[in-house]
Formats: structure tokens, C-alpha cells, sequence
């Protein structure tokens, strides 16, 4: 005998699929360690990446020989190299202010998505495997060029800034304090750099379908 689902039946719980936001700052180590974790996952495929800056009074262009700024980015580094030994990176010579390489991964994704990610994954590198300072309009234009980024793409313009603004002020407003955040659409948070198993089981969780949420 063959039993058929009921019409209004909802659907099994493993097909329910959720896009998780990324909340993260180029310039935050454990923002790259995570979403360097999510891209070995396959999972970035299913994350809104939000480049924000949790650190915005940083100068343009980056101030040298600022120890205490250094040696809180060492400090940071270890735990990330202690946390998450799979992951590739060095400490830069200087910690860059991000709102222009924000802008320009926000310019690259109105204007030709397709390279964004391409584009976002070579800032990460040219900060943290090569330490170069993105923060400097020549460095952004150069890996652009690299990534294959069109060059009409205007990655300094009005509509790339506007949406970094669009991406602050939705980070500042859900108060999640820091970076990097995932945030589901059913309002479960992930809180900073999580081991591999756990960021599994963030997605692998059905999003609730009832109208709660929350934050855990």
C-alpha cells in the first residue's frame, strides 16, 4: 500500500535551506580564518558575505611603528594559528584601515557579481599571506586586475560606498558586537571562529519556520 503526503503537508526538514549573513572586516584574522573554513566546507556558497569595519578610526594610510596596535594583531594572529592550524597566514607589517577595499568588494558585487568572491578571497590573500596594505587605491586596483575584475567596474564609486554603508549600518543595528558573526535567517548566531565541526552543524541545523528569533 502507497500512503501519500497530505497536500498541505510541509516539507521534510533537511530540504528547509537558509543563505547565512557573514558579518566580517578584511583586516580581522579570524574573520579570514572562518571564512577561509567555510570556502573548505563548500560552504560559502550559502553565506551573504558583509565586509564591516570593526575597527574604523584606523588612519589612511596606515600609521608604522604603532606598537601597541602590533602587538594586539600578534596577539590576535597566535590564537587564530592555535585555533585554526589549518589555516595559511602571517601578521602584516601594518593593519590597514578597510572602508575602501569594503567598498570596492561591495562596487565589484553591484556591478559584475561574478568576480565578486574572486575578488574578496585576493584582498584576503594580499593581506594576510602577502602582507600588503589594502587600504592603498593602487594595491585594490592591482588585484582587481587579478581577479578579473572589468576594468569599468568603478571600484571606488558612490554605489560600491553605499552599500558598505547598507552593510554597517545592518551589522550595527542587529548589536552583534564584533566580528566575524553569521547570523541565520531564523536569528541563530555563530560567534567568532568556530572549529569545523561546529560551522557544519550551524548549517546542517534546519532554519525554524515558525517566526522565532533569537540569538544563541
Amino acid at each position: 500500500m502507497v500512503l501519500l503526503a497530505p497536500l498541505n503537508a510541509a516539507p521534510p526538514l533537511d530540504l528547509r535551506m537558509f543563505t547565512a549573513t557573514l558579518f566580517a572586516d578584511l583586516s580581522c584574522p579570524f574573520s579570514y580564518a572562518l571564512t577561509a573554513r567555510l570556502e573548505v566546507l563548500g560552504l560559502m556558497h550559502r553565506c551573504d558575505w558583509r565586509g564591516v569595519q570593526h575597527d574604523p578610526g584606523l588612519p589612511v594610510p596606515p600609521r608604522l611603528g604603532d606598537r601597541r596596535l602590533m602587538r594586539a594583531l600578534e596577539d590576535d594572529v597566535d590564537i587564530v594559528r592555535r585555533e585554526a592550524p589549518d589555516v595559511a597566514l602571517t601578521t602584516p607589517p601594518v593593519k590597514p584601515n578597510t572602508r575602501r577595499a569594503i567598498a570596492a568588494i561591495a562596487a565589484v558585487q553591484r556591478q559584475h557579481a561574478p568576480r565578486s568572491a574572486a575578488f574578496r578571497r585576493a584582498l584576503g590573500a594580499a593581506l594576510w599571506v602577502r602582507g600588503e596594505d589594502i587600504s592603498d587605491g593602487t594595491v585594490i586596483n592591482s588585484v582587481a586586475a587579478w581577479s578579473g575584475v572589468p576594468g569599468w567596474v568603478d571600484l571606488d564609486g558612490p554605489a560600491g560606498h553605499r552599500l558598505a554603508d547598507e552593510w554597517e549600518m545592518d551589522w550595527v543595528t542587529r548589536r552583534l558586537g564584533g566580528v566575524p558573526r553569521l547570523v541565520r535567517p531564523d536569528g541563530r548566531v555563530l560567534w567568532g571562529l568556530m572549529p569545523s565541526a561546529e560551522i557544519q552543524a550551524f548549517f546542517d541545523v534546519p532554519s525554524r519556520t515558525s517566526g522565532e528569533h533569537r540569538q544563541s
